[in-house]
């Protein structure tokens, strides 16, 4: 019994990695119905902080809020501003890239943040030195998602497709796509300082989505006068894309706060993108809600594949 725990808790951390592409999805179906990402990211964050607000009443803990707050450093409370930049930067980029793309854009991201937040000792973290295999795993996750990018045809209007135009989609979307990955970096180390000093991943979790939803209702006060009449097009959305893209968030979330100390970061970590992959890949190939379907080819799992074997070199490497 005590062997198939580990094997179980895998098989969580990989399902919770298939859940970020299909919250990126319904995320991007409600921010089509608004014809606003900024609203529908807000909406995710409100429920998402929702929902890890009832899990923590029903936990019932003891946490040390006044002494974190005035003890720790002010960067230990960026999770959620980086989280809420993340998924943001998701939303854009599914309506012009389709699922894989955006799950391959965010995890070379990710494994690149991770790198020069290990090597720089960033956040406090201790510091990590450089060797061939981080580096190898770092340029194999890289010219995966280069393989995967080049391999998909993206949205164009023939009337709007200028030059300028062109190299936004091309060049600027999927660099902010790769930075993005590193912001999701960065908040997962973040949270995790602030989990230990709290002494619960739960409560870092909520405190991640109670400032990623303070931020973004900042903006959206900010720009009221946008928001003052709602599209018709809303009427006709089903419950789950006002509610699912933060539920599903806050499971994610959740998922990697469980995993995380049964099986060690860096196999948590990998499991997960591994998910993700997996996700986005499921989520092209079949067209579900309402995506443009984007078949899976031999390219495509090659270039997935070698972002696998990157980040399996990168999270193990000595």
């Amino acid at each position: 019994m005590n062997n198939a725990l580990p094997i179980l808790w895998m098989l969580m951390g990989a399902a919770a990695g298939t859940l970020l592409p299909l919250q990126n999805a319904v995320n991007t179906r409600l921010a089509g119905a608004l014809r606003s990402i900024v609203l529908a990211t807000g909406i995710s964050f409100t429920v998402g902080t929702m929902f890890l607000g009832l899990v923590l009443l029903a936990l019932r803990q003891h946490l040390p809020w006044g002494e974190t707050y005035t003890q720790q450093p002010a960067w230990i409370w960026l999770g959620g501003l980086f989280g809420v930049s993340f998924f943001t930067i998701n939303i854009v980029l599914m309506q012009h890239f389709g699922a894989s793309i955006t799950v391959v854009l965010a995890i070379c991201g990710q494994v690149i943040g991770g790198l020069i937040i290990d090597i720089f000792g960033i956040f406090d973290v201790a510091r990590q030195a450089p060797s061939f295999s981080r580096f190898a795993g770092t340029a194999l996750v890289v010219a995966g998602a280069i393989l995967v990018n080049m391999t998909t045809h993206l949205h164009t209007d023939a009337r709007a497709d200028t030059a300028r135009l062109g190299i936004t989609r091309r060049i600027l979307l999927p660099v902010a796509g790769v930075l993005g990955g590193c912001l999701s970096a960065a908040q997962t180390t973040v949270n995790g300082r602030l989990g230990a000093v709290l002494g619960s991943p739960q409560a870092a979790s909520f405190a991640s989505f109670c400032v990623g939803t303070s931020c973004i209702g900042l903006f959206i006060l900010a720009t009221i006068r946008q928001y003052t009449h709602l599209p018709a097009t809303t009427a006709t959305l089903p419950w789950w894309a006002w509610a699912g893209g933060g539920v599903l968030g806050a499971i994610y979330v959740l998922v990697n706060a469980v995993d995380a100390p049964l099986l060690g970061t860096s196999l948590t970590v990998s499991v997960v993108l591994f998910g993700q992959i997996v996700g986005g890949l499921s989520l092209d190939h079949f067209g579900l809600l309402g995506l443009a379907r984007r078949p899976i080819t031999a390219r495509r799992i090659a270039g997935a594949t070698l972002v696998l074997i990157g980040i399996v070199l990168t999270r193990f490497a000595s």
